[in-house]
């Protein structure tokens, strides 16, 4: 006979808890959601039109990534250690499962989007100066560990999990494109901390000479494998093979995730665009070259301008490529839309709908960036226009995402928080 405190952790009828039930539907997916709002903190922070109210606004949507990244952390851990027979086959589960290990690297992008917000908000400030700017400088460092593992080693990890789900065919998605975004994520953060209008001033050419150069690898990390991914995910849309496997482009809420492949080029461009700036702000610092030099010879003044500059054009250019994917994916999602709409139930909700808002972010933030770049009016009200939309897009997922917490559907229940029933259960099998 079982104690008292098991026959209440499964219910009376056996069935797990209320809590239990809802603890073991809590997945990586959620991180997408702190991650989303850090980046609208950021565009409606740096953008160029703006009203009084809009900085409380930005700090509110910092606040609240804080809060978000914090509570989804102590869930997922908890879920872990409560998981059955035990966490470490909650663990091997969670390796065969392509989705669920590429949201972790979520967790990296969410904490770089908070640093940046510090970096941006309390440095500059009368409270802020050098002791600040240390502590997200090492932030910083402990970010870029987290987001280089995440991009050397949960690519491995695909390697077995899609295997074992049919092939890229049957479960290649944009999502596992968010290892290699965590790892953009920490070079455009780079480039946030080192410009004047954050952590710059406060920082030595010594700390941020490393942090750059450290930034461009993680470019070269992350970059080209997103190239490759993209071409396997067209290949998968494309492919003739698609109707004699019975597979089909991504359905439901997973056309969402489409989205994911507008991540990468935007983040870059905007990171390389931030780093450009930075390479700019240390000319005059470091030294000119002398003749016949080779030691050093890219850490000189002599460098430093014409690879800034350079680094800013190869934005704008990759920005180019982020414009193709974000126009790729929000005709997927309309027509997607329109297809229910005409034929099909409702869409359902699911947490995945979030990974539509932080590229958007990004996106938003290269036009914001450009049009700084390039005092552009038509880059200041495309940027100002993304950001009225991704506004938008978070208050509906906001929105959304409390009613489905409500109901209990986005916990593993059917609604109002009442455990599926047997029947139902066997029917539906």
């Amino acid at each position: 006979m079982g104690s008292p405190e098991g026959r209440h952790a499964r219910g009376v009828t056996g069935q797990p808890s209320h809590a239990r039930l809802a603890l073991s539907s809590f997945h990586s997916p959620w991180f997408l959601i702190p991650q989303g709002t850090g980046s609208v903190a950021l565009v409606l922070h740096q953008l160029d039109y703006r009203f009084r109210g809009l900085d409380t606004i930005s700090v509110i949507f910092w606040v609240a990534a804080i809060a978000l990244l914090a509570a989804t952390c102590a869930l997922y851990l908890c879920r872990l250690a409560a998981a059955r027979p035990s966490p470490r086959a909650a663990l091997r589960a969670v390796a065969s499962d392509t989705s669920e290990a590429a949201c972790l690297a979520s967790v990296s992008v969410a904490f770089m989007s908070i640093v940046q917000m510090l970096a941006l908000v309390v440095v500059p400030g009368p409270w802020g100066g050098r002791s600040w700017a240390v502590v997200v400088y090492v932030l910083w460092w402990v970010n870029c560990g987290l987001a280089v593992a995440a991009c050397l080693f949960i690519p491995l990890i695909f390697v077995h999990s899609i295997h074992a789900e049919g092939g890229f065919v049957n479960c290649l998605t944009p999502s596992t494109q968010l290892p290699l975004i965590a790892a953009l994520t920490s070079a455009a953060g780079a480039g946030t901390l080192c410009s004047a209008a954050a952590s710059g001033p406060f920082l030595t050419p010594a700390e941020k000479v490393p942090m750059i150069i450290v930034a461009y690898l993680e470019v070269g990390l992350g970059l080209p494998l997103a190239i490759a991914l993209d071409i396997l995910f067209i290949a998968r849309v494309l492919s003739p093979w698609e109707t004699e496997t019975g597979a089909e482009p991504l359905v439901g809420a997973q056309v969402f995730s489409e989205m994911v492949s507008c991540g990468p080029w935007g983040q870059t461009s905007f990171g390389l665009q931030a780093l450009g700036a930075a390479l700019l702000s240390l000319n005059g610092k470091l030294g000119a070259a002398q003749p016949g030099q080779m030691e050093r010879v890219l850490l000189t003044d002599d460098a430093m301008r014409p690879l800034g500059y350079a680094s800013m054009l190869v934005g704008l250019t990759l920005w180019g490529q982020g414009t193709f994917w974000w126009t790729f994916a929000v005709v997927s999602i309309g027509r997607s839309f329109v297809n229910h709409f005409r034929s099909k139930p409702p869409m359902q909700f699911a947490v995945s709908v979030w990974a539509i808002v932080f590229p958007w972010g990004v996106y938003t933030n290269a036009a914001v960036q450009l049009g700084k770049l390039l005092d552009s009016p038509a880059f200041r009200v495309w940027s100002t226009v993304l950001a009225i939309m991704l506004v938008i897009i978070w208050l509906a997922c906001a929105a959304f995402t409390l009613k489905g917490v409500f109901l209990g559907t986005l916990l593993g229940h059917q609604k109002v928080w009442k455990r599926p029933s047997v029947d139902g259960a066997n029917g539906a099998g």
